[in-house]
């Protein structure tokens, strides 16, 4: 399957310093406290914060549920089926979501090296350095997307939840469940800023049932970032 241009990077460009871009899967806020200020102002506040992260660590509950688990309570919880396969909504998700799978675990199964982000702020619209990385980067990606079936194998299931306020719905959060690599990601369709907070709950409550185990918190891997961030 092709598709003209390049696909947004929201589904898998992850910045893994402070969150994932673009409205997708979970924001994570690094807690940047420090000890501000001549007079140590804000070293007692800094102390707190470090000390109420030390607690959150020890007490976090390392029990992860399978993704066919997670897909029952999503269809239980909130009365929703799967996408089709032929939604539009299904094949743009998957485009995307099979290339971030690639990349992250098997990238060996692509003959184009990946070329390191220029070191340097652009110079101009034209860079040629941007220019090259961002034809690597199309490059690789359709790669990915022309893997078949046998070569990288993914099952994506995709959910849309309604937000509603009063009898209406105004935000779906579309939530995308890949079993053979345990992910899970979110992306929120036509969002109303008063429903920022119902969408919250409605993510943080399935991440929450999804959970991370021991192996996650060691890696430190994507399923351990998203289950932190949310307890």
């Amino acid at each position: 399957m092709e598709m003209a241009g390049r696909f947004p990077n929201e589904f898998w460009e992850v910045d893994f310093l402070g969150l994932f871009r673009n409205k997708t899967t979970v924001h994570i806020m690094g807690n940047r406290s420090g000890d501000f200020g001549a007079d140590g102002r804000y070293r007692k506040q800094a102390k707190e914060n470090r000390r109420r992260e030390k607690e959150k660590l020890r007490n976090l509950v390392l029990e992860p549920r399978s993704t066919a688990e997670l897909r029952g309570y999503i269809e239980a919880k909130y009365g929703v089926s799967e996408l089709r396969r032929d939604d539009d909504r299904y094949k743009l998700a998957y485009l995307g979501i099979k290339a971030h799978l690639v990349f992250r675990d098997a990238p060996e199964l692509l003959t184009t090296p990946e070329m390191p982000a220029p070191n340097h702020p652009p110079r101009s619209e034209n860079d040629p350095d941007y220019l090259a990385c961002d034809e690597n980067r199309e490059k690789r990606y359709q790669e990915a997307l022309h893997l078949t079936k046998e070569q990288f194998l993914m099952h994506l299931h995709v959910y849309n939840i309604p937000i509603s306020q009063g009898s209406l719905p105004v935000a779906w959060l579309e939530v995308y469940v890949e079993t053979d690599h345990e992910y899970l990601a979110f992306k929120v369709v036509e969002l109303e800023y008063s429903e920022h907070y119902s969408i919250d709950r409605t993510r943080e409550d399935i991440i929450r049932f999804f959970g991370a185990g021991p192996e996650d918190q060691a890696a430190g891997n994507e399923r351990y970032i998203q289950y932190l961030s949310v307890m």
